[in-house]
């Protein structure tokens, strides 16, 4: 008799850490260009590699590094696709409260898409130089509105007329000179 040690592994461990390492860089490098698209595929690879690095584990000493690869994408992946569509619905409320920029403002109607669905609203009318020459300066216009703006919320509530302070919402302040 023959003593033949068969090994029925299930799960793949190093599938599972790629898997959750290209969900992590999805995550971090595309939510914002892409949106919700990119997290929902970050989140889906996270969770594959955390199904592989489960069966793994389940059946070995193996796969933890892969559950822990997935879980990171995960959480990645839902606070960038939250933080990016919250950023640019920022962006696009500054722009239609500011009266600056309302061609900037009238192609930023989804935020969920990300840039490029930005880009892709404004590629329609992309083809005439003016448009983009209109949509440039509105942007320097919505940049000087928005550093006008700041500076003049922390000279109001601090109370200083020299050097830089910035304050956030939560109550932290930096003061740098005056």
């Amino acid at each position: 008799m023959s003593n033949v040690n068969v090994n029925n592994k299930a799960g793949h461990p190093v599938a599972g850490i790629v898997l959750g390492i290209v969900g992590i860089a999805v995550a971090l490098l595309m939510t914002l260009l892409f949106g919700v698209v990119a997290g929902v595929a970050a989140g889906l690879l996270g969770i594959g590699a955390v199904v592989l690095g489960y069966f793994a584990r389940k059946n070995g000493n193996r796969g933890v590094g892969a559950i822990v690869a997935g879980a990171l994408a995960i959480v990645l992946a839902f606070t960038l696709t939250i933080g990016s569509v919250n950023t640019l619905k920022a962006m696009k409320d500054m722009a239609q409260s500011s009266g600056v920029a309302p061609t900037f403002a009238k192609y930023m109607d989804n935020p969920y898409a990300g840039i490029a669905g930005v880009a892709a609203n404004a590629a329609h009318d992309a083809n005439s130089e003016e448009t983009i020459k209109t949509i440039q300066k509105e942007l320097e216009a919505l940049k000087a509105y928005a550093e006008q703006k700041g500076n003049t919320k922390t000279a109001e509530t601090k109370g200083e007329s020299n050097g830089l302070s910035v304050e956030s919402k939560t109550g932290v302040s930096l003061s740098i000179g005056g």
